[in-house]
């Protein structure tokens, strides 16, 4: 398995006049991105600003687009194999082998990487504890709660060690308690100098965990900084910034 290391200096996200349509539909309209890596970034914006869009261009997902798009320097179309080696992708929805146990479902995400057994099957045990759910790694998916389900996409999407993740909407689903130990992890990684770039409708997770939020609305970039940056107008929270630039509440989970 071929390994593909972040160079420290390296810019983990670079786009340039991405564009994405479907038929009349503009999806993404243009946008200019550099992203450095152990730099949390969250995508914000109403639902349908394009977002998880962006996210699928950069994980290899959606292949026809206009522009440039690169990670870790490599093209996400020319070089989509390696690309896919070194990150990790959680998605919204649930995707997992629901017949296989929890163990189970990581052991076949190790070996799709190319991961020895050995290697997976520590791997997984180690994710199973940081997420709460050892004890519970044999039973089938089926039998597990939705909170349960969102944890271990969240452990299947960090198995291999990735250099950058791509959480859309990480913890949807997830009490409060959940929430935070997920977040810990989360800052755990990015502490690595590893990339994250995430989804959420939790306004005050981003703002209290990321240090760059992109306001995103139909297709756009319509703003880019820090959250304290972006409060430009007396706003005392990001949930009335982006109210402010878009003229919608985002939607809570």
């Amino acid at each position: 398995m071929e390994v593909i290391l972040l160079e420290l200096n390296a810019k983990s996200i670079s786009v340039k006049g991405l564009r994405v349509s479907y038929g009349k539909l503009t999806a993404l309209s243009g946008i200019d991105l550099e992203l450095n890596p152990g730099q949390p970034v969250a995508l914000l914006g109403p639902n349908g600003a394009g977002k998880t869009t962006l996210i699928n261009v950069l994980t290899t997902m959606v292949r026809r687009f206009e522009g440039q798009a690169l990670v870790a320097g490599l093209d996400v179309r020319k070089d989509s194999v390696k690309v896919r080696s070194l990150i990790g992708l959680m998605p919204q929805e649930n995707n997992l082998y629901e017949p296989l146990s929890g163990l189970d479902n990581l052991l076949l995400q190790g070996a799709l990487h190319g991961m020895d057994k050995t290697a997976s099957r520590n791997a997984a045990a180690g994710m199973l504890k940081r997420i709460g759910l050892f004890d519970v790694a044999s039973r089938p998916v089926s039998t597990y709660s939705g909170g349960m389900k969102r944890r271990l996409i969240y452990a299947r999407t960090m198995l291999h060690n990735p250099q950058m993740v791509f959480l859309d909407e990480p913890t949807t689903g997830l009490d409060v308690q959940s929430r935070y130990a997920l977040w810990e992890d989360i800052e755990s990684f990015s502490a690595q100098n590893r990339s994250i770039v995430l989804t959420t409708h939790y306004i005050e997770e981003a703002e209290r965990f990321c240090r760059r939020i992109i306001v995103i609305d139909k297709g756009r970039v319509i703003a880019d900084g820090s959250p304290e940056s972006l409060k430009t107008s007396g706003e005392k929270t990001l949930e009335e910034v982006i109210l402010n630039l878009t003229g919608k509440e985002l939607t809570k989970p």
